[in-house]
């Protein structure tokens, strides 16, 4: 189903609702203080997780998010969207299955489309006042996957307004401006990181100047650091959380690549670009190396190690079925996070389909 979202490019439209989505009416104003807004960190202590099962049409990623699902229920709440009651039957036998029990799992019955909660879920902020819900436009990854003209995602669209009216926090409507949370990497103190192709992308008539003022007022931020260049088959163009993490205020993991098994033309430079830019805004650079490719179904896969997620005394990673490769991954993940347990598990299925495990996991920060 073709849709199509209405970019309001004459100002910066928000508006705060008593934890209801309005789509109809655009204030110009939000009672969000500014001056004390902040996009937390990946690493502060988490509320929850939340993800969306897979539909029908993703069913083959349904056992990746029993693996997922598995490690992080025994850090942490998993809140997890279904369908309907049957659906919630069906993932509840998986487990089963699988001789998992379930704890610390939360279902919750909404409409939605795709399983990749990261990108058209909420993107928290803080300020004096407590946790705001900053809703961005999400169109099923523009050009990325679109081309046809046939990605639902419509419900998708909606979610977070589902996930504000759940939690009771304030809400902030951005719609106008599409961002996927897959392409936003913050610092928890004053930078956020993002691959310029995807967002122009989404919003072609925004500058660069326009979107950095943006986001210096959405996020309280003073610097934002641009990664360029995409593999050309890479349906997100180019979602910062592939290559390049925020492992604390200070510091960035960014891939590295040898040029002789690059995924596209440029890719090697692009990264060490992105981590000269880096160096250049006062970070510390760790490079994680992409060692090669597994081939899985008959499809080869890069073996990237980037796509991992932090939770509450806990870093998920994924690995590729090379042990070698896995267990040095491992290891580095293990000195960038000492203070948490680093579990590595397969989920190349999601791999394949275009993402990872941060990829279908969207943390909610804890306001204290």
């Amino acid at each position: 189903m073709k849709l199509t979202i209405l970019l309001f490019l004459g100002g910066l439209f928000t508006m705060n609702t008593a934890c209801e989505k309005t789509e109809d009416t655009v204030s110009i104003t939000s009672n969000r203080d500014i001056t004390t807004t902040r996009i937390p960190g990946e690493w502060e202590e988490q509320a929850a997780i939340w993800m969306q099962w897979p539909n029908d049409w993703e069913a083959d990623l349904r056992l990746s998010f029993v693996k997922i699902i598995a490690v992080v229920q025994q850090y942490e709440a998993v809140h997890l969207f279904v369908r309907d009651d049957k659906m919630k039957t069906q993932a509840i036998r998986l487990f089963e299955d699988e001789r998992i029990t379930l704890i610390n799992v939360n279902f919750h019955k909404a409409a939605y489309d795709n399983a990749w909660l990261r990108d058209n879920g909420p993107v928290y902020v803080f300020d004096k006042t407590g946790k705001w819900n900053l809703d961005f436009g999400f169109n099923g990854w523009g050009s990325g996957f679109d081309k046809n003209g046939d990605v639902e995602y419509e419900n998708d669209d909606a979610i977070p307004g589902k996930i504000t009216s759940l939690l009771g926090c304030a809400y902030e409507d951005n719609n106008a401006y599409i961002l996927e949370r897959g392409n936003l990497e913050a610092n928890g103190k004053d930078m956020v990181m993002l691959n310029w192709d995807c967002q122009s992308d989404r919003n072609a008539d925004w500058t660069k100047e326009r979107t950095e003022a943006y986001f210096r007022e959405k996020f309280g931020i003073t610097t934002v650091i641009w990664a360029h260049g995409h593999d050309p088959y890479d349906g997100t163009t180019g979602h910062i959380d592939g290559t390049a993490r925020f492992v604390n205020e200070s510091t960035v993991a960014i891939a590295s690549i040898d040029p002789a098994i690059e995924s596209y033309t440029g890719e090697a430079k692009n990264l060490d670009k992105l981590a000269a830019e880096a160096r250049s805004a006062g970070l510390n650079v760790v490079r994680m190396p992409i060692p090669g490719s597994v081939k899985y179904e008959g499809e080869e896969l890069p073996a990237m190690y980037m796509n991992y997620l932090v939770g509450n005394g806990f870093v998920l990673g994924m690995a590729f079925g090379n042990n070698e490769w896995d267990n040095a991954a491992k290891a580095q993940l293990q000195s960038l996070y000492p203070a948490r347990t680093v579990h590595m598990i397969e989920v190349n299925a999601l791999w394949r389909s275009g993402g990872g495990i941060h990829c279908v996991t969207n943390d909610e920060p804890l306001f204290e």
